[in-house]
């Protein structure tokens, strides 16, 4: 379960697979807008809230606080919103940044959100076994189909209790040297295998790092709108995963 909180006046929006951490960071947004509505005078704390005729005090300060917090909320709690996907926003297509450490719990969250959705599930990433341990353990099943793309040299190196011949998952072993406009082609191909099927494909690209890395950014940028525009066509998600702090760029949809 997803929920998702967004201010009606402002571009704040919080997503979260926690209930309690979706109002707790909703709560504090709140209180920040509203901050003009406490006092404080010697050890006390006083508030008023902007939205009805209620007002109160506290000595205790934290206590206070909370209290404007928990108040402030309960006016705008209709907001909150549970079983909401990101990809609504973007209507179903389009990128969204996921920039999180690759091999993280949080980074495993999104993996989870962006690709439950899809009956055809397509990822490139350096660490196939990991990807595929995850669709085996946190999916209520295995997607009609998974396509993984890697240029790992033993892709299933570390993969426990699973046989590649039982499950229905295909690994595309990408060449080393191929170059971003090969590698456009190459993922443009197995879209278009895979469109026929008719289901619904989901996209997991997590190397834009690499990318980044060892590439000039202007054919990054290239290559990420050529990949970005193929899966517009087709009206598929692109779910891009970047750590944070490698010299930082930003990428939104067209």
């Amino acid at each position: 379960m997803v929920y998702r909180w967004r201010a009606r006046k402002s571009n704040f929006t919080v997503w979260s697979a926690s209930r309690s951490e979706t109002v707790e960071r909703a709560k504090t947004h709140v209180a920040k807008q509203n901050r003009d509505q406490l006092v404080e005078s010697g050890v006390r704390l006083q508030w008023s809230c902007p939205y009805c005729e209620v007002a109160s005090q506290s000595h205790d300060k934290t206590k206070g606080f909370e209290d404007f917090k928990d108040h402030l909320f309960s006016h705008k709690k209709p907001l909150l919103e549970s079983g909401v996907h990101v990809a609504d926003d973007i209507d179903g297509t389009g990128s969204v940044a996921v920039m999180s450490k690759v091999q993280s719990q949080g980074a495993d969250n999104a993996r989870i959100h962006f690709l439950s959705p899809g009956n055809i599930v397509i990822i490139v990433t350096t660490n196939p076994a990991d990807r595929i341990q995850l669709l085996k353990n946190k999916f209520d099943e295995w997607p009609e189909w998974t396509v993984i793309m890697t240029t790992k040299s033993d892709p299933l190196s570390g993969l426990s209790g699973i046989e590649l011949m039982n499950i229905p998952v295909e690994v595309v072993e990408l060449d080393k040297k191929m170059g971003l406009g090969n590698l456009t082609e190459t993922v443009s191909r197995v879209i278009q295998e895979q469109e026929p099927k008719g289901g619904k494909i989901t996209f997991e690209f997590d190397v834009l790092t690499e990318l980044i890395t060892k590439g000039q950014l202007q054919r990054v940028f290239k290559f990420l709108h050529l990949l970005n525009g193929r899966l517009e066509e087709s009206e598929r998600p692109l779910a891009l995963f970047r750590r944070p702090g490698a010299d930082d760029i930003e990428y939104e949809r067209p």
